[in-house]
């Protein structure tokens, strides 16, 4: 083969591979964003759940939920690790890695008052952390679709947060900061319902996935009132903030694929207009 022709094969299949890895990554940004918004939930996940097995509300179900919470956390975590597509996004993935220790250590230890305690004394740390992954993984991608892979996916811990305060409440722990971290969350999570539904690019199917969740939300209002009469229903709050989260997960992978879905077009319309 003539020199110059082999010259023009290897920066032909150089460019093909570049094109390829350079479209991997536009697919996989929003599954990375997805992962880190999860951590976020998993972390209010495994206080909620550990929570319910110190107030015996599920017990079965609270115990297998918390150990396979813990052990996704570890394998996103990696998976996380190895995709970082910056060196900032990989110290804040170390600054997580160096809290992770000790919440996990508390979160399969004795269940107790004293380690309850400790969990949310600690559980602000861990989540503001992973909470940053997320912000710099958005910011990275750049995209208006990407917010809302965070947004909803955001969703999903907010469900966990308000339950696991609420189990608070119920075990005793209601000091001023715990009661005001409840009503923040629940703010929140109908402020993060009211973005999702305003999104001007949302399919038929994100529309009225998102109906069923705001259902689902004015009825665990309804028993968030009874807390403030001192009644509490914890097996109606676990069932109802789970459903949400199932939900809240189905239409972050929506947005995931929207995104994707936004992303190839924006690169289709670029590649044309050159």
């Amino acid at each position: 083969m003539p020199r110059n022709t082999l010259y023009s094969s290897v920066i032909a299949l150089f460019l093909c591979i570049f094109s390829v890895q350079a479209f991997a990554e536009v697919l996989t940004m929003g599954s990375a964003l997805n992962k880190a918004g999860r951590q976020r939930m998993l972390t209010q996940n495994i206080m909620k759940n550990y929570l319910a097995l110190g107030l015996e509300v599920d017990v079965v179900r609270a115990r297998e939920e918390l150990d396979r919470s813990v052990a996704l956390f570890e394998e996103q975590f990696q998976e996380l690790t190895e995709y970082a597509p910056s060196k900032q996004i990989s110290a804040s993935l170390s600054k997580v890695e160096d809290l992770w220790f000790e919440y996990r250590s508390l979160a399969i230890g004795k269940v107790s008052r004293d380690n309850a305690a400790k969990i949310l004394d600690r559980n602000n740390a861990i989540l503001a952390a992973c909470h940053q992954v997320v912000l710099e993984l958005e910011a990275f991608a750049g995209r208006k679709s990407a917010k809302m892979v965070n947004t909803s996916g955001r969703q999903r811990m907010l469900s966990q947060r308000i339950a696991a305060y609420y189990f608070a409440h119920a075990w005793g722990f209601r000091d001023a900061e715990f009661v005001a971290e409840f009503e923040k969350a629940k703010r929140e999570y109908g402020a993060g319902l009211e973005t999702l539904t305003a999104f001007n690019k949302n399919t038929n199917d994100i529309n009225e996935a998102l109906k069923k969740v705001r259902a689902q939300w004015d009825f665990s209002n309804t028993g968030f009132e009874q807390l403030e009469d001192g009644n509490y229903v914890p097996h109606v709050i676990s069932v109802t903030t789970s459903g949400m989260l199932k939900r809240m997960d189905a239409i972050t992978h929506l947005y995931e694929d929207l995104d994707v879905s936004l992303s190839a077009g924006a690169v289709a319309s670029t590649t044309m207009e050159h």
